[in-house]
């Protein structure tokens, strides 16, 4: 930077070979995300022909299997958003309970997909917590025997099940998001303005603060819908079997020996990512027709009670997702160490740290398996999330084209990995860790570079310039200055994508072939037997290593103001 700067430039300078590395960093970017979105999804088209599409749809219970998807992936959208507002609304005005409800809502989200789809299903289940916990409610047989209700949970045919566990997993990730972003827009201020002229709080939030935070969750609650439309191992352990969801089914035709059935299952995979786009334009449109019919009321004042009592209502069913969320850890801590538990027993009758033990030693190799795979691409997202977030401080201008970096968020990723199937098994890379590393690198680094980007953004810079002016250099000045400043949000970005690594199911199954154990594949594999004390340890296991990756960030102290440039 030549001159002094101004009060309101807080673009900092680089030598200039900083300044060719920053200029190139979306094309480095580019090549190292690109690769299996671009090719993934060239190689599903050219691997799903005409004829692959016939075959699709003379499969039978095809059109049920893609009302299913849909129905599941807008129900679970819909209230999961709904209940994330409502809960929002009532603690908006309350500082403490906001942040006591945030950070409950961010313990739920390091829980893993799997998991969460593994505890739930031990919890709903006719001898599942819920019900053992009902006592005198449970119907008992002729001989004085305690029997389980005849219901079909999970799996029900309508996806109930799993609209519920896409709820349980989902709104505690929109609440932390919606709680995020109200204080980012001073909710506070406006809800005291709009309660000054006489608005009730719950109507004041839903018509003055929601309005101002949409723009913010719009992305993420897309993202919810297409995960909901592509999601397979929750579908396999909470959804629907005959017909199973789109999802399942474009798996199982995928692995189909028959080449035929094989291209008909990318087309299948296709057909979601068509249904994806389809869902996020609908989205859109309707938000459009809220924004037209709305724009009118939002200056009238509600005359009935029904929208704080909804609101409330809504607020209290939220919460009670949350208990549901922590009883389904609960139920899987209580299936992994028991030893004894016959039904109708609300409690085991007895615990096994032996039989824990050794479940643990047996699920090691996946746990390290897990943890590796899930910190490789972090390594590498964090530093190009840096080198990409520094370029365009330096340049605002390439902030515009930073949309595709979202991308991976909004195709189902069973669209693309199909498509790399081929490619993956011609250059002898089926089944290695190098190409599940660079599969999880596409779906880790959007979530690392959304956890960085706001807090790297507003990071004070007149600290920054001060150790140039004193002779730092532009790398220097960087390390002295800027990375002890934001330390605290590098950890608990990379904590997030090691979230989001070891969340991955797909990507062990389609491009691993299997061949690499990992915890998320051993939960939902096991969670379809008889044993499941086996499947709540893995799931144990596979929950433990994102909340102690989380824990770890919360441990390291924030230096910031603490370094002095010397």
């Amino acid at each position: 930077m030549t001159g002094r700067p101004g009060a309101g430039d807080w673009r900092p300078a680089a030598p200039p070979g900083r300044s060719r590395l920053l200029a190139v960093a979306p094309w480095i970017a580019a090549a190292v995300l690109a690769p299996p979105l671009a090719g993934g999804l060239a190689g599903a088209v050219a691997t799903a022909p005409l004829s692959a599409w016939r075959l699709l749809a003379a499969e039978p219970g095809i059109g049920r299997s893609i009302l299913l998807s849909v129905l599941v992936a807008v129900a679970a959208t819909v209230i999961s958003a709904a209940l994330a507002g409502a809960i929002a609304a009532l603690v908006a005005a309350r500082p403490v309970r906001a942040r006591a409800t945030e950070r409950l809502a961010l313990v739920l989200v390091a829980a893993p997909h799997a998991a969460v789809a593994v505890g739930l299903a031990f919890l709903i289940a006719p001898t599942g917590l819920l019900f053992r916990l009902a006592g005198g409610w449970i119907y008992t047989a002729a001989d004085g025997r305690a029997l389980p209700p005849d219901l079909p949970l999970p799996g029900d045919s309508w996806g109930l099940s799993l609209i519920a566990g896409l709820v349980v997993k989902e709104m505690p990730f929109l609440l932390a998001l919606t709680i995020a972003a109200q204080q980012r827009v001073g909710a506070r201020a406006a809800l005291d303005r709009a309660r000054s002229l006489g608005w009730p709080a719950a109507s004041a939030w839903w018509r003055v603060v929601a309005p101002q935070i949409w723009p913010l969750l719009r992305l993420p609650v897309a993202a919810v819908a297409v995960y909901g439309l592509g999601t397979v191992d929750m579908a396999l352990v909470l959804g629907p079997s005959l017909p199973p969801v789109l999802a399942v089914r474009s798996l199982s035709l995928l692995f189909d020996p028959d080449p035929a059935r094989a291209a008909a299952g990318a087309a299948a995979a296709l057909l979601q990512l068509v249904l994806a786009v389809a869902l996020i334009l609908s989205g859109l449109a309707a938000e459009r027709l809220v924004r037209r019919g709305g724009a009118d009321r939002l200056t009238v004042r509600p005359r009935r009670p029904l929208a704080p009592f909804a609101s409330r209502l809504a607020g209290g069913l939220g919460l009670l997702v949350l208990a549901m969320a922590v009883l389904a850890v609960v139920t899987l801590v209580f299936w992994a160490g028991a030893a004894v538990w016959r039904f109708p027993d609300p409690l085991p009758a007895g615990w096994s740290m032996a039989r824990l033990t050794g479940m643990a030693a047996d699920l090691a190799p996946a746990a390290r398996a897990s943890a590796l795979y899930a910190l490789l691409p972090v390594l590498i997202a964090v530093p190009l999330a840096l080198l990409l977030l520094e370029s365009q401080a330096r340049s605002p201008a390439r902030a515009v084209g930073e949309g595709p970096i979202y991308l991976p968020l909004l195709l189902p990723p069973a669209a693309f990995l199909a498509g790399l199937q081929g490619p993956v098994l011609r250059l002898g890379l089926d089944g290695t860790g190098l190409a599940l590393v660079w599969c999880h690198l596409a779906t880790v680094f959007p979530y690392v570079f959304l956890a960085l980007r706001e807090s790297y953004r507003r990071t004070d810079q007149r600290p920054r310039r001060l150790a140039r002016s004193l002779g730092r250099s532009g790398f220097g000045a960087w390390t002295a200055v800027m990375l002890p400043l934001t330390v605290r949000p590098l950890a608990v970005a990379a904590a997030i994508g090691f979230s989001a690594g070891v969340a991955q199911y797909l990507p062990a199954v389609m491009i691993g072939g299997g061949r690499i154990p990992l915890l998320a594949t051993e939960a939902v594999a096991t969670a379809a037997g008889l044993d499941r004390r086996a499947a709540a340890a893995a799931a144990l296991l596979l929950a433990m290593l994102p909340a102690a990756g989380f824990l770890l960030a919360s441990l390291i102290p924030d230096p910031a103001g603490r370094r002095r440039c010397r």
